[in-house]
């Protein structure tokens, strides 16, 4: 785990984490915190769903390459899934690429998409003793093994759950004292798409290739 700061860095391509939703935005600081402290990257965009999902991509990228004119990006879009069969409704990333390369954006070196399935509460359930010992549910009653496999649940089976002990699970800021209480390492080693996600960000971190220029 890198908690260091590396002074390279600054020369190296800003890595743009879009997130879909602020309780994404709150679990991928803790990701940032973590996992990339050593490489220059910032989790940005609230999305706020994906309706019009490729336009918010395409408008936030405009942006900030307006506003940081001395600056290359590689983007990661950090979206639910939303089934298990690996679609994101509406999230053309085929279109936005061409939108990139057709409008000579080179300063964008790649767009990538990191994909929770089914929701990113979903990724939650990796770690499930965790969420119990935040509801404080009495050991004899925990029953971890019917959360197997974890991205057959999500947001809704986790307000269920909090439910069942008195407890209410809300989405955004007030999900923070629960994902300040997981176990992020667990999480992490276990669930392979945050993991791949985490080792895409760091191998392209201080990589220059402009991976789009090669893309049909």
């Amino acid at each position: 785990m890198a908690k260091g700061n590396n002074p390279q860095a600054s020369k190296n391509p800003m890595s743009l984490l879009l997130v879909e939703g602020k309780t994404d935005e709150i679990f991928y600081k803790r990701i940032k915190a973590d996992y990339l402290l050593d490489i220059r990257c910032s989790v940005r965009k609230n999305l706020q769903g994906l309706f019009g999902i490729n336009k918010k991509v395409i408008n936030h990228t405009i942006n900030y390459l307006e506003q940081h004119k001395d600056e290359k990006i590689r983007i990661y879009c950090c979206l639910d899934a939303e089934s298990r069969y690996g679609t994101t409704p509406g999230f053309d990333i085929g279109r936005i690429k061409k939108y990139f390369k057709d409008n000579k954006m080179i300063r964008v070196l790649s767009i990538d998409v990191i994909k929770a399935t089914i929701q990113i509460e979903s990724w939650f359930f990796y770690d499930i003793e965790g969420i119990f010992e935040f509801l404080r549910v009495p050991k004899p009653q925990r029953k971890p093994n019917e959360w197997i496999p974890p991205e057959k649940y999500g947001y809704k089976d986790l307000q269920n759950l909090f439910e069942k002990y008195d407890r209410t699970y809300n989405k955004g800021k007030r999900a923070t004292n629960l994902i300040d209480h997981l176990n992020i390492d667990k999480i992490t080693s276990n669930c392979k798409e945050l993991r791949d996600g985490i080792g895409l960000i760091k191998s392209q971190a201080d990589d220059f290739t402009n991976r789009l220029s090669h893309t049909k």
